[in-house]
């Protein structure tokens, strides 16, 4: 049996910074992982050839730059191998595959604002519009972001008291459709514009998705797309070491048994192989909800209503299947050098493929003209491949569930290669069997049995929806990262502010640090 301050149920990348921030204010951390190695979501695997790094999940690293506590310990991070790299001029390529030259987001807006001007000064005129709109609003999009989320009155009553503010209320409470018609007029910039806005796994016609405009678009110009050198699973492994150079412990191959209840605390956990861990303060839940309660706590400990809310947590409807290529060169697109020279693009073509893709979705068939996302991040990390090869990851949103009755692991192939692959070479058409020396393809089965909070293939820590937002994730009541049970709190993408690389466990020690009174958090100040 050993001790420590606090126990962490889960080495993904929010509980290792949790840990991290704990131990930095000296508390004894010990961090448990099933598996043989730390990342959750950010891991990085030689899944093609070797020699060959793949970023098998999480891989834009553009949150975690804007946390404001992740930022703190990043310097010493650095010293355990952490180094991010980052692209200096060219951010995302958006390629035409109809006569036009294509967008290019540039870190620099004015030109980014003149490739949008190739469609309409009209559009160009409002991306920079939404942008120089960032500037106002920058400082309380980070502390929201990166806090407790507020009661769901705060925003419109700080808003309704003015026409401005009413306007920009309408616009939050828009569904993404709704607001690219009604600020953009060209076709493909509104195709352009839909696409970011959907990254989340939210859908076209769902409300309240109109906000994430005034924060995607100008946030990428600000904090840029920075991607860990060696891979995304080296910003796990930094805060692993760092957490044992502090005294704590990280314990991998250790699945979890159950969480340790006495007299309605929480006091540590028992692993599968019967090893007892005990915690003095607190135990931390990384996993998503349904593993957590009804799992490793179990429902005699909790109040029946709040078991009845995690069986209703949803975790959506959409998966993805990706693509992994061993390739000898990077992608050549048709629009141009300065695409080509973007290691990261999201392809689309109009919004009516959109709605079209998004409605196969709905009806459990596999997109039939699917919008892709690629990265070629050897482009800017060549460490990350033998010399003078590349790596290529792309994929696109599929529904996880088929009305044929088949299985993703079924069809994953046939749909990698006579899908997905040929709407790539329809920009990039050097990517072919000439250049590409191996393959690795994920879908619903194997994203989910490589990682249990992966529920059904889904990768976003559950379902975007206004019900499971702000101060309604994961459940009403258990916003502020505390659960039901004593001295058991939660960390996670199904906790605000959702799924990405955001270090959002520094949240939750901030709420335990603030709650042991170690040191007080000015959340609600």
């Amino acid at each position: 049996m050993s001790d420590f301050d606090v126990v962490v149920v889960g080495g993904g990348v929010n509980g290792l910074v949790c840990a991290a921030t704990l131990v930095r204010e000296g508390l004894s951390v010990c961090v448990v992982e099933r598996n043989r190695w730390v990342g959750g979501g950010a891991v990085t695997r030689e899944v093609t050839l070797p020699g060959f790094k793949h970023d098998l999940y999480g891989s834009s690293h553009v949150w975690v730059q804007c946390n404001a506590d992740f930022k703190a310990i990043q310097p010493e991070l650095e010293r355990y191998g952490l180094k991010y790299i980052e692209p200096e001029t060219f951010i995302t390529g958006h390629p035409d595959k109809q006569g036009g030259p294509g967008i290019v987001i540039y870190k620099d807006i004015d030109q980014t604002c003149e490739t949008f001007a190739h469609y309409s000064q009209a559009d160009a005129r409002q991306y920079r519009q939404i942008y120089d709109d960032f500037a106002s609003i920058k400082e309380g999009f980070v502390k929201n972001f990166f806090s407790p989320p507020a009661p769901p009155s705060e925003l419109p009553l700080a808003l309704e008291s003015s026409l401005a503010g009413l306007k920009r209320l309408r616009d939050f409470s828009m569904s993404a459709r709704a607001w690219v018609d009604t600020h953009f007029e060209n076709d493909f910039v509104k195709a352009v514009m839909l696409n970011w806005a959907l990254a989340p796994q939210i859908l076209p016609e769902q409300e309240g998705a109109g906000q994430s405009f005034y924060i995607m678009i100008p946030a990428i110009h600000v904090f840029g797309q920075a991607i860990p050198e060696g891979g995304s699973q080296e910003l796990p492994n930094a805060m692993a070491r760092y957490v044992e150079a502090n005294g704590g412990k990280v314990m991998t191959n250790c699945p979890v048994g159950k969480i340790l209840i006495e007299q309605r605390r929480a006091v540590g956990i028992v692993l599968e192989n019967g090893e007892t861990i005990r915690a003095k303060r607190a135990v931390v839940s990384a996993l998503e909800p349904k593993q957590t309660f009804l799992g490793l706590v179990g429902e005699e400990q909790l109040d029946g209503e709040f078991a009845e809310m995690v069986r209703g947590f949803s975790f959506g409807k959409v998966s993805i299947c990706r693509m992994h290529l061993a390739l000898t060169e990077p992608p050549r697109f048709n629009n141009g050098d300065d695409m080509s020279r973007c290691a990261f693009h999201r392809i689309v073509d109009t919004v009516d493929q959109m709605i079209r893709f998004y409605a196969e979705i709905a009806m459990g068939i596999p997109p039939s003209d699917p919008f892709l996302w690629s990265a070629c991040w050897t482009m800017l990390d060549p460490t990350r491949a033998p010399a003078n090869k590349h790596t290529l990851i792309f994929d696109t949103f599929v529904s996880n569930w088929l009305a044929d009755g088949k299985t993703w692991a079924e069809i994953q192939e046939d749909y990698a290669w006579k899908v997905l692959l040929p709407k790539l070479q329809q920009y990039a058409p050097n990517i072919n069997r000439n250049t590409i020396l191996g393959h690795y393809i994920d879908s619903r089965e194997s994203l989910e049995a490589a990682n249990p909070c992966f529920v059904d293939g889904t990768t976003q820590g559950g379902e975007r929806i206004a019900s499971q937002l702000g101060y309604f994730r994961p459940f009403p009541g258990y916003a502020h990262y505390r659960s039901p049970v004593k001295d058991l709190y939660m960390t996670g993408p199904h906790c605000h502010p959702g799924g990405g690389i955001s270090g959002m466990g520094t949240i939750t020690a901030r709420v335990m640090l603030d709650d042991m009174g170690l040191k007080e958090a000015d959340f609600w100040q």
